[in-house]
């Protein structure tokens, strides 16, 4: 989910996070590998960085938009590099709310890792959440376009590098994050994934928690059909690389207090680290750094918090197959729905003018 309070977030404990990343069987050490993740000027995303960087992957590729923020947060990251590991940091300029800077920042990746033998691991991990009723100059919607689009286009154009990976060191990974709030919509709705004129979408209005379980429309309603669409996208891959050495793994954090929910559409009386028992952005990172790292992740796995908001990961949908079921939220029934990952595989394709060379 997110956060409000940036400071308060960086003084809750790492614990559970540290204890991962100190154990081999959970996050094995990584040299040899390289990995690119979406979205690491703060939060999850730069969790995320520091486990590959901790771990001594060879090359780990921070792709952020330009500002002054990613320059700080690359600086930041070189701190936990392990001494005597070959460890390169490099941020590659990527605009997620423009085509033209993803295809630019794909060949980018393409170039770098093609002395390292390929791409070991994307994590398609950058979100914006909540944002108001407006489209991209490619003219879809703002957080679409950002959550899914972009990635599903991003992972396309560097996809022959993932498969360069897996051919040369056994397996290699395409990870996307999504949220708790893919439980909100009752279904996924192509409309949000089709070009449209800006307040076409639900507007601006309506209370967070309306939009949720009422069924009113605004700008969470917008952001709950992205993560649904990231979930059904991870499935409806992890269906179509099947038992090749490509894995297709989602994860989502629960709630961990971060940036993300800095948002003039979370009023005071929505706030989250009121509502929810709450863990710290390292902590929250670690369904997403097994989906990248573990060894026991598969194809068609999906990583959560055990205790729904926090705690340990646990495998939500294993194989691609729900483990839970029954009539409250969580069971990802539309996310493991075939019609519903053939509808957001179709919409991308339909919006990128790209698809996955499988």
């Amino acid at each position: 989910m997110g956060g409000l309070d940036v400071k308060r977030g960086d003084e809750l404990p790492e614990d559970l996070y540290n204890s991962y990343l100190a154990d081999e069987s959970l996050v094995p050490t990584i040299e040899g590998k390289t990995v690119a993740i979406t979205g690491t000027t703060s939060g999850l995303g730069v969790a995320i960085a520091r486990a590959a960087i901790s771990k001594k992957a060879d090359l780990v590729l921070l792709l952020n938009r330009k500002s002054e923020r990613a320059s700080k947060a690359e600086e930041g990251l070189q701190k936990y590099k392990v001494e005597g590991s070959k460890t390169v940091i490099k941020t590659i300029d990527c605009d997620l709310m423009s085509f033209d800077s993803v295809k630019e920042a794909a060949s980018v990746v393409n170039e770098e890792v093609k002395a390292y033998g390929g791409l070991d691991v994307l994590c398609n991990n950058a979100g914006i959440m909540a944002f108001d009723d407006d489209r991209t100059k490619d003219g879809f919607d703002v957080q679409m376009q950002t959550n899914q689009l972009s990635h599903f286009l991003l992972g396309s154009l560097v996809f022959p590098s993932i498969k360069n990976a897996a051919g040369k060191r056994g397996e290699a990974r395409l990870v996307t994050h999504s949220s708790s709030a893919r439980d909100f919509p009752k279904t996924l709705l192509g409309k949000y994934m089709e070009k449209s004129e800006p307040n076409t979408l639900g507007g601006n209005g309506a209370w967070m928690l309306s939009q949720a379980f009422l069924g009113k429309e605004g700008p969470w309603t917008r952001y709950g059909q992205t993560k649904l669409a990231n979930s059904c996208f991870a499935m409806a891959l992890a269906g179509k690389v099947g038992d090749s050495n490509v894995k297709s793994i989602c994860a989502e954090p629960g709630y961990a207090v971060t940036a993300l929910q800095n948002t003039k559409h979370m009023s005071v009386s929505e706030r989250m680290d009121s509502m929810f028992p709450k863990q710290s952005a390292a902590d929250g990172s670690l369904p997403a750094v097994m989906a990248c790292f573990s060894p026991s992740a598969e194809n068609g796995d999906f990583y959560a918090p055990e205790k729904t908001m926090t705690g340990r990961p646990k495998k939500v949908v294993a194989k691609g197959e729900r483990q839970k079921t029954g009539f409250i939220g969580g069971t990802d029934k539309n996310t493991c729905d075939p019609k519903q990952q053939d509808l957001v595989w179709e919409a991308c394709k339909k919006a990128t003018g790209f698809d996955f060379d499988l």
